[in-house]
């Protein structure tokens, strides 16, 4: 199994830390399932508790009880790749790997019936909205940004759209065309050597919700994301939001990190 093809979230690291311990060493996708539910944090921890209400409190062993799984791990790996690309993500997370097995193991789908399989999908493997208390990004004021973070002005736009379809597709173009072009627009953008690498836009869909955002696929390993969120959030509070509700968040794990964001 050669996992030094793929890059994980922490928390897919945690669950493969877990299912390591099922099955004398060789995992199978059932394990990565139990070790995803004993994980227990975030969407994991909602999963959890979800199953133990549907299942029982023991429902971990009827997984048990299976010592070989339907597909290789390999298979569902690869899968779980496939999912990261497609939503143009960074790490493979908990989502893309719950999904993977989902679809692909017998053993969990099985078990599992049509209801809780949807319930589940809708619980860990789609972009949930969550909600941060403003008051804590007060409280850390103005950081150290290591990139060039800015306002956008009207003249800005052209470009930003050049550079959210090279990078996104069309999804968010609509959104940018609709801002005004008086008053301050409610989007940020870092920038290197006077190039965007990534923006961050608010109060585009309703008052008080953060989104979209996004970073170059060169600069997501960089602190560029981290400071934009920061700033948008920032300008958010001196507005007197009490708190940001960030839309569609796909990279759950990374709000949670950042600004200790929560599900809704």
């Amino acid at each position: 199994m050669e996992l030094d093809n793929y890059r994980f979230t922490s928390r897919g690291k945690r669950i493969l830390q877990l299912a390591a311990g099922y099955g004398d060493g060789i995992i199978c996708p059932h394990h990565l399932f139990m070790a995803a539910c004993r994980e227990s944090t975030g969407v994991c921890g909602e999963m959890h508790l979800y199953l133990q209400s549907q299942l029982g409190p023991d429902y971990l062993r009827q997984f048990e009880k299976h010592h070989q799984g339907s597909v290789d791990i390999q298979n569902i790996f690869e899968k779980a790749d496939e999912k990261r690309h497609y939503y143009r993500q960074t790490f493979i997370n908990e989502g893309h790997l719950i999904g993977s097995i989902l679809e692909r193991d017998n053993v969990v789908y099985d078990i599992l019936t049509k209801e809780m399989k949807e319930a589940i999908i809708q619980m860990v493997c789609v972009p949930r909205d969550m909600i941060v208390h403003l008051e804590t990004v007060k409280m850390k004021g103005d950081l150290s940004y290591k990139n060039s973070i800015r306002r956008a002005v009207y003249s800005d736009l052209p470009e930003l759209k050049r550079f959210i379809q090279a990078e996104f597709g069309e999804r968010w173009i609509s959104r940018i065309d609709r801002l005004s072009s008086s008053g301050q627009l409610p989007v940020f953008l870092a920038e290197e050597e006077g190039e965007i690498i990534g923006f961050a836009c608010f109060d585009m869909k309703k008052k008080g919700m953060f989104g979209p955002m996004g970073t170059s696929s060169r600069k997501r390993l960089s602190s560029a994301g981290k400071e934009l969120l920061h700033r948008s959030l920032l300008d958010m509070a001196e507005r007197g939001y009490a708190y940001a509700v960030i839309e569609q968040a796909g990279p759950i794990e990374f709000y949670e990190k950042t600004v200790g964001a929560k599900l809704i």
